[in-house]
């Protein structure tokens, strides 16, 4: 046996090793499903931290988007044995951010399309593990989707892309029908009728009648109210 065919039975090895614990892992991943009742089951801020623990071992030796595609495939196959997630996405989404939205969820998640914002959120509020994404907040057009009346039962839960340059902003978020959790490293999002002045606060995008900020705290304040809580996320 030569020297690479040596290398290749310790690969075929590390592979079965690797085979044995993602089996392991899904059946705890089954376990949680259980206790969780199947309701929502799609936690982006207990990935968050996860990733951020591996990308801090993992140092230097392995390119982060490998990893991210790496463990957004593990993230999702074990949520289905949990009992699945649906996305529903308008056209245009579809059509102008899907690179983004496999890059963040990896090419197994059940995609389904439909004609417009409304439809997407009421479909969210009605459904169960069902999510939707829409673009960020912000002032261009298409993006003030977030003074949706439908919108007082649903939260903003995650941001993409996951791994952003510094000084850029979000391009889409996620929303669901259940209340985010908050974790470290996460930020919040507030929808308010009047302009406030705190500075624990930044505005984010107005409306006409409202408008958005984002903060690093939970703010206690009657005219404000939550939107979201989000993971921050990784920059490089």
């Amino acid at each position: 046996m030569n020297q690479i065919d040596k290398l290749r039975k310790q690969i075929d090895k590390i592979d079965f090793q690797i085979l044995d614990l993602l089996k392991k892992r899904s059946k705890i991943a089954e376990n949680i499903g259980k206790e969780k009742k199947s309701n929502n089951l799609f936690r982006p801020e207990r990935q968050a931290s996860i990733l951020r623990n591996i990308l801090k071992k993992n140092g230097n030796n392995l390119n982060p988007s490998y990893i991210l595609s790496f463990w957004r495939s593990i993230f999702l196959s074990q949520i289905d044995v949990q009992g699945g997630i649906k996305l529903l996405l308008s056209n245009n989404i579809a059509n102008s951010y899907i690179k983004t939205i496999y890059d963040y969820f990896s090419h197994d998640i059940e995609i389904i399309t439909v004609n417009n914002t409304s439809k997407a959120l009421e479909k969210v509020y009605n459904g169960k593990n069902i999510l939707t994404i829409l673009p960020y907040p912000s002032y261009n057009k298409g993006a003030q989707w977030w003074t949706n009346k439908r919108l007082e039962k649903l939260y903003g839960i995650a941001a993409l892309p996951f791994f952003l340059r510094k000084k850029k902003s979000p391009s889409l978020i996620i929303v669901s029908k259940y209340m985010p959790v908050i974790e470290k490293d996460s930020y919040f999002l507030y929808i308010s009728k009047y302009l406030i002045k705190d500075k624990n606060m930044i505005l984010e995008t107005k409306s006409s009648k409202y408008y958005l900020y984002r903060s690093n705290y939970m703010i206690n304040n009657k005219n404000l109210k939550l939107f979201g809580i989000l993971p921050k996320h990784y920059e490089g």
